[in-house]
């Protein structure tokens, strides 16, 4: 007779019974064994805690390669953890800190949307909106208004379909319909992150604005994100 020991003797049972095999459970994303705030200490002691903390490193990691202003979103990530530090500086409910972290994993997951302004100050704001599909697609929304008078909306309104801009390289992106054509270009800083955008549309693109104005803009990061927990 074959001897099945541990899991495989698990595994030959709940294939027997035709029941799928267990997941195993995700794991922090730091080593336990060098654990030494109560924060740490507490999350090792907890496999639920754990596989929260492994999840929501994963969501975070997930969304920074997509977004453009990435030194917003880890300003983000960092007050959030500096804040769950914090309240437990000397000793953890496990309870409140779940609490923490659902909260950011939901705030985390429901993440792919940011806001760009013109870079220059007139009467009239442009704002681009960007919603992240993939990293290599992103839907855009672009606006400019001048004391509440919409000079210029791309969409043209909110039953028209959206505008997905498609990414050819790190620096470039573009969109297209019929005769009208912008193109997005991206400047990085040394470590990659994206500090200013570009939007050059074509003449084809008058018919979405009034009078001389344009979508053609200059836009930078105008993200204010909130930690979960705050």
């Amino acid at each position: 007779m074959v001897r099945i020991a541990g899991l495989g003797l698990l595994a030959s049972l709940l294939a027997w019974f035709g029941l799928p095999a267990a997941t195993p459970l995700q794991s922090a994303s730091f080593d336990c064994a060098s654990a030494r705030h109560p924060l740490e200490k507490t999350i090792c002691a907890s496999p639920k805690l754990s596989a929260l903390d492994g999840e929501v490193a994963a969501l975070y990691k997930a969304r920074l390669a997509q977004l453009f202003d990435k030194a917003s979103f880890r300003s983000q990530q960092r007050d959030w953890q500096q804040i769950l530090r914090a309240r437990c500086a000397k000793s953890c409910d496990a309870s409140a800190v779940e609490t923490d972290y659902r909260q950011q994993r939901d705030l985390l997951d429901a993440f792919d949307r940011e806001t760009w302004e013109a870079s220059y100050k007139t009467a009239d704001v442009a704002t681009l909106t960007i919603t992240h599909i993939d990293g290599n697609a992103f839907d855009f929304a672009l606006v400019r208004d001048r004391d509440g008078e919409t000079l210029c909306r791309l969409p043209a309104n909110d039953g028209e379909a959206g505008a997905v801009a498609t990414r050819a390289s790190p620096a470039k992106a573009s969109w297209s319909a019929g005769a009208c054509r912008i193109d997005f270009s991206f400047t990085r800083d040394r470590t990659g992150h994206v500090t200013r955008l570009d939007t050059n549309a074509s003449a084809g693109c008058k018919r979405y604005c009034r009078g001389n104005y344009g979508l053609s803009d200059n836009f930078l990061p105008a993200n204010n994100w909130v930690a979960g927990n705050q």
